[in-house]
């Protein structure tokens, strides 16, 4: 395009005109940045020795067998860790985005462990026939609380970002526990029952993982090269569980 004083017309430097210019450039570059993620997905084994289950007697009477490091048999895949990216912006929440849903079922906490990004809400509901309550514990007010969660009678809880996990038991049924991990983004997630995860969305770059199994506060960090559209693979393993 050749300048105003040079074509005579100045249509081209309207003000109207380059303000439309700029907002397209603009958009152009957020959606060039914004396409620029890939994702993450990994397994998380354990090889060493699983510790025996514990007996735990319920308020009925009837018996349960617990432990705290759950392996698949087969794959040797290890649940309940918790994977977050150790990305130092902090990106708003979806407002709209629904809560994490911790359920009371079966005189236990389902799932044990989840993560949440700050600003979005953790849904504990009571599926049980019976009373529960919800407690957890921290060193922030924001993060500390202890309430009542009769049968279908759900809480929401807003947590603030801390470092460590946030212990949740029920004062009520002392053998039930769970936790909650509170990352400043959405770039985090959870091993299923064959030691499984996913992240999606992740910004293309060299990452640190930060990988911690809260029933036992076992913590590592690998890295890791996201690039842009495609999927960057890992595989831990861990032999033992104790630093």
């Amino acid at each position: 395009m050749a300048p105003c004083s040079e074509t005579g017309r100045g249509d081209e430097c309207h003000p109207m005109k380059m303000n439309l210019i700029a907002c397209v450039a603009l958009l152009s570059l957020t959606a060039a940045q914004s396409s620029a993620t890939g994702t993450i997905t990994g397994t998380i084994r354990y090889t060493g020795v699983v510790p025996p289950s514990e007996r735990v007697t319920l308020t009925d009477g009837q018996v349960v067998l617990h432990n705290d490091v759950v392996v698949d048999a087969r794959t040797k895949g290890l649940r309940d860790v918790a994977v977050v990216l150790d990305w130092k912006e902090k990106v708003p929440a979806d407002a709209k985005a629904k809560p994490v849903i911790v359920d009371q079922r079966d005189m236990r906490f389902v799932p044990r462990v989840v993560t949440v990004q700050e600003g979005r809400k953790v849904r504990f509901e009571n599926t049980d026939l019976y009373n529960h309550a919800v407690s957890a514990q921290s060193i922030f007010r924001e993060n500390t609380f202890n309430v009542t969660t009769p049968a279908g009678q759900p809480y929401e809880h807003p947590f603030k970002w801390q470092k460590n996990p946030i212990p949740i038991g029920c004062v009520l049924h002392p053998w039930m526990r769970a936790h909650v991990i509170v990352a400043q983004h959405p770039y985090h997630a959870v091993t299923d029952a064959q030691g499984k995860f996913r992240i999606e969305g992740v910004p293309a770059g060299m990452h640190k993982l930060m990988l911690i199994h809260p029933d036992t506060n076992y913590r590592a960090a690998i890295e890791i090269d996201v690039q842009t559209g495609k999927t960057a693979e890992t595989a831990v393993e861990w032999k033992s569980l104790k630093k």
